[in-house]
């Protein structure tokens, strides 16, 4: 079942996700070398955020990838682990880089052992997945959070905008270059509401 297998994630995902998000959520939380004390304080509100924002962004693909048959894994990039780390701060946490891995898609396997390609069209629904769901949990976290007047839904609804907006990127190899590359019209739609939810959040 694809939920199940959404859900299923090795030990090695596990980990790997785990040192994204510890990455990721020091890039948020991070405001300067003189503020150490904010940091501790922002720590663990930008950890809870990117613990669902960024991991359901990585599951959404895991999932619609298993929808076309496919199966799918986290991995880490070394690289753009320590970028989101660098760029923090280097920039003061005025820039997060949302990119510390990806989920990487194996090929669907026919009963007679082909191999069968996922089309353009595919690729792009998958790579849509990731935004989508952020746009969702930030759209819906800005209502409960100017419902309830809490901060807390505002922040996560925040850091979910951003994640969705950096990831639309028309920039390989962000998810915005496949959705790009096969409809304009979708992407130009997607990126909208991504800045939509981004300004809501400024």
């Amino acid at each position: 079942m694809p939920i199940r297998s959404a859900l299923s994630l090795s030990t090695r995902e596990l980990k790997e996700l785990a040192i994204s998000a510890v990455a990721l959520s020091f890039a948020f939380a991070y405001d300067g070398i003189f503020a150490i004390g904010e940091l501790l304080y922002r720590f663990p509100l930008a950890f809870l955020a990117v613990s669902t924002g960024f991991v359901f962004h990585e599951l959404a693909h895991r999932f619609v990838a298993n929808l076309h048959g496919c199966r799918a894994e986290y991995r880490m990039w070394r690289h753009g682990v320590l970028l989101a780390v660098l760029l923090a701060i280097v920039s003061n946490g005025s820039f997060s880089f949302a990119a510390p891995g990806a989920v990487v898609i194996y090929p669907r396997i026919d009963l007679w052992g082909r191999v069968k390609s996922l089309s353009k069209k595919e690729e792009a629904k998958i790579a849509l997945a990731g935004p989508a769901a952020n746009l969702a949990i930030a759209f819906s976290l800005l209502a409960l959070a100017h419902l309830l007047n809490n901060f807390v839904l505002f922040y996560i609804a925040s850091v979910n905008a951003w994640l969705a907006l950096f990831n639309l990127l028309p920039v390989f190899p962000l998810d915005g270059m496949k959705v790009f590359a096969v409809s304009r019209k979708i992407w130009a739609v997607a990126i909208a509401l991504a800045l939509i939810a981004f300004f809501l959040t400024i």
